[in-house]
């Protein structure tokens, strides 16, 4: 397969930043990226109306829109740190893993392991979630992280050659159903993002004050493999450290028929998510366009 000389230049692009990254501390990283998130702020405004909007849409009722706009150039900042932490994932050891993410709610995937059940693992783009799989794996966890195919395939092989060394294995969307199944039904935890929108095809459900299309995939796969999910997210402390909140067990209700049991599942992890960005704003992905269907579109 040729490879496009655009895909090329990026590719080249990416690797200078994180050959770059190999030469400067985790502190002046995370400083750095502050500052690149800052001056997106001020400077290039990239998405700067989209995440206002969002934002006040989400919380217009409660905040006052200086209260907006701090939160809008937080999530700047943050944003900024979390792509240093990403252009440095190749060249970061198991043990900066346990050192810079704690884990609370660790019981909750012992009591499955006990158990010896499988799990869906759902969080959203919220923190620095690309760290949630790798640290689990850290912990002995067998873990597998469901992505989709990217336009960039050399960008694409770097980044899952990175997730494969650091114990996550990837299932690629497009004909995963069977071995996602597999995976549920010998153990291991399923690791994928809940929140994209899925267009005419989704469920729609209330999120942050209004209906997004919300896939079916998490709640579907859960259903037939018969196992639970578990919710967790990654909050970056005040010292840029990470703290991976693992919520306790959702378990699918024996008088649920299969169509209920979905419905309610993907009702339940996307109040979940809702709960963990009311907690932490500033963490969420708001320059995604997550309301971009609309159940009017479903008709």
């Amino acid at each position: 397969m040729s490879i496009k000389f655009k895909h090329r230049l990026e590719y080249g692009l990416f690797q200078f930043f994180f050959q770059l990254t190999k030469l400067l501390p985790r502190k002046v990283l995370l400083k750095l990226g502050r500052g690149i998130g800052t001056f997106a702020w001020n400077k290039l405004k990239f998405r700067r109306q989209v995440i206002i909007d969002n934002l006040t849409h989400a919380f217009g009722t409660e905040k006052d829109e200086a209260w907006v706009l701090e939160t809008a150039h937080d999530f700047y900042r943050n944003l900024g740190m979390t792509m240093m932490e990403f252009l440095a994932a190749g060249h970061r050891s198991s043990q900066d893993l346990l050192d810079n993410v704690v884990i609370e709610g660790r019981e909750h995937v012992e009591e499955l392991e006990a158990r010896g059940k499988g799990a869906m693992m759902i969080s959203g783009h919220f923190g620095n979630f690309e760290l949630l799989l790798p640290r689990a794996a850290t912990e002995g966890m067998t873990v597998f992280g469901i992505a989709k195919p990217q336009s960039n395939k050399l960008i694409e092989k770097f980044q899952n050659d990175i997730r494969t060394r650091e114990g996550v294995e990837i299932i690629l969307t497009g004909g995963s159903f069977q071995r996602t199944l597999n995976a549920l039904k010998g153990g291991g935890l399923v690791g994928l993002l809940g929140d994209q929108d899925a267009g005419r095809k989704g469920q729609f459900v209330e999120f942050m004050g209004r209906p997004a299309s919300v896939s079916r995939g998490p709640a579907t796969l859960a259903v037939k493999a018969g196992c639970p999910i578990l919710m967790a997210f990654l909050y970056r402390q005040p010292d840029n450290s990470h703290l991976l909140k693992i919520e306790p067990i959702i378990e699918i209700d024996p008088a649920w028929d299969e169509e209920t049991a979905i419905r309610r599942l993907t009702e339940i992890h996307t109040a979940k998510l809702e709960e963990a960005v009311r907690r932490a704003p500033a963490m969420y992905y708001w320059v995604h366009r997550r309301w971009k269907s609309s159940p009017v579109q479903n008709t």
